[in-house]
């Protein structure tokens, strides 16, 4: 028939004739003659535009692997029925075989929220294409982007977990310091000023100047290489640092911070059994170095052994008294396995001990926050600002309890720009931020957050954890944009 004569047709004849045609579409489809099930749906859509028409042709496109024609006939599908779930996953399993996965996540997510979270297939999809997407995209961000520091704050952090960066380098008698020596010294100076952009290009110059001198020349060659490794670690950077350390320690096969350091290396690639290994060689080396004690708590405390932990916290204290690590991590540990009045103490002596330490408050507010006590954590917070006004962390803290205890958004948000200019590059901060805003419903703030995060990501991992949220919350938006009638059911879904 001409479509001249199909326009003259009765909408009931039009409509028995299409129906036809797509039962025979339908059996030439279970013969898996694609072709002729297509030319068969394609005249029924000639007499009636169908969504089921539309959605029926795209399966024999998808089984001829022919996607863009997929996703052509479940857009039409879906221009007829917004809320056709078959043609959503139809069109995202099309998009996720041609590697659009933004496109595919979003449509496996409408699924899903149509279908009250009750469609398996469209859920499990949705997280294996939200996994494949922020895998792809981290590792081919890592590895275009250039090493970079993370953080002052989280650099600290880290110098805080080592009683120091390493030893000054000191004239012998009648001798000048060699070139390496001095530039290591100023290294060192810098690194304890925060100034650790200019740290790192002066042991770049110290480390040139070992190799250009006779090893016997430097005094502190082993310190230099290792003080790099550490630079390079942090950069992420972790082969070049690997290198860094393991030529440290064939200068000075007994340099226990060398060890430690390659330890906290290996941890970042979750091998945990080398790990055990350069402990056990760092306390071989020196049985009573108390920075050996605390990584080995570290350790244990990964390994979810909190027991053993806790005894290594304990003998680091011992070991030394004014190492404030072990302490704080003792008091965590305590209060993670419910001993609370021996956690209480232990922050208590420690806050009697080192009275000025802003990291130790914040530590105290973090574990009374886990336990519930509101109104001291805030103290704890507060105190630890009081202490350090340049430290972020406590800023964000207290952000999050009171936007938690109070619902107190606007002060809350003041706190964390108040870390963001102490450290615009906080990742704490950036994160919690991120939070507030898809909370009080500020999805263009919280997105801008999100994609500010992927970009401060340490590692690869982080960074799939990131792109994973930003995505989630991109596609919850969209939704909320496309099918503003069905917010209500998405926000329900959200809180359960």
């Amino acid at each position: 028939m001409t479509d001249e004569q199909i326009a003259g047709l009765d909408k009931a004849t039009a409509k028995k004739l299409a129906q036809s045609l797509k039962s025979r579409g339908n059996k030439f489809f279970q013969a898996k003659r694609y072709d002729r099930a297509i030319d068969l749906y394609s005249q029924a859509l000639r007499f009636a535009k169908d969504a089921v028409f539309f959605s029926n042709r795209a399966a024999c496109y998808a089984a001829n692997n022919n996607y863009d024609k997929v996703v052509e006939d479940c857009t039409s599908a879906l221009e007829l029925e917004p809320r056709y779930v078959k043609a959503l996953v139809r069109r995202a399993q099309a998009h996720e075989s041609t590697e659009r996965y933004r496109d595919s996540l979003y449509d496996f997510t409408t699924a899903c929220i149509l279908e009250d979270f009750g469609n398996t297939l469209a859920a499990s999809s949705a997280e294996r294409v939200l996994k494949k997407f922020a895998e792809a995209e981290a590792h081919e961000r890592v590895e275009k982007r250039n090493p970079r520091l993370p953080s002052r704050s989280f650099i600290s952090g880290y110098l805080n977990s080592f009683r120091g960066v390493g030893e000054e380098a000191k004239a012998v008698e009648g001798q000048e310091l060699s070139e390496a020596d001095a530039l290591y010294n100023e290294a060192l100076s810098l690194t304890a000023q925060y100034d650790y952009s200019q740290a790192i290009e002066l042991i770049e110059k110290a480390v040139t100047a070992v190799e250009q001198a006779e090893d016997k020349e430097v005094q502190h060659a082993a310190d230099i290489y290792s003080l790099r490794g550490m630079f390079n670690f942090l950069k992420s950077n972790l082969d070049q640092a690997l290198k860094d350390l393991d030529r440290a320690l064939e200068i000075s096969p007994k340099h226990v911070r060398s060890m430690l350091r390659k330890a906290n290396l290996v941890t970042e690639k979750k091998d945990l059994e080398q790990v055990t290994q350069l402990l056990k060689q760092a306390l071989e080396a020196d049985a009573e170095d108390a920075e050996t004690y605390f990584q080995m708590g570290q350790l244990h405390f990964l390994k979810q052994e909190y027991t053993d932990a806790a005894k290594d916290y304990a003998r680091a204290s011992e070991l030394d008294p004014d190492f404030v690590y072990p302490r704080i991590q003792l008091g965590v540990v305590q209060f993670k396995t419910g001993k609370l009045q021996e956690a209480m103490s232990t922050f208590e002596l420690a806050m009697k001990l080192f009275p000025t330490r802003s990291d130790l408050y914040n530590y105290y507010g973090e574990v009374l926050a886990e336990q519930g006590g509101s109104d001291s954590a805030l103290g704890a917070f507060e105190k630890a600002i009081e202490l350090d006004k340049k430290n972020p962390l406590p800023y964000v803290n207290q952000a999050i309890a009171l936007f938690q205890i109070n619902n107190d958004a606007e002060k809350a948000l003041k706190l964390i720009q108040s870390a963001l200019a102490v450290d615009s590059e906080c990742e704490l901060a950036v994160a919690a931020l991120s939070q507030i805003y898809l909370q009080l419903g500020m999805f263009e703030e919280s997105l801008a957050m999100l994609r500010r995060a992927v970009d401060l990501a340490k590692s690869e991992e982080e960074m799939v954890s990131a792109i994973t949220f930003r995505e989630t919350t991109a596609a919850q938006y969209r939704f909320m944009k496309e099918h503003p009638d069905l917010l209500n059911k998405m926000m329900m879904n959200s809180m359960k």
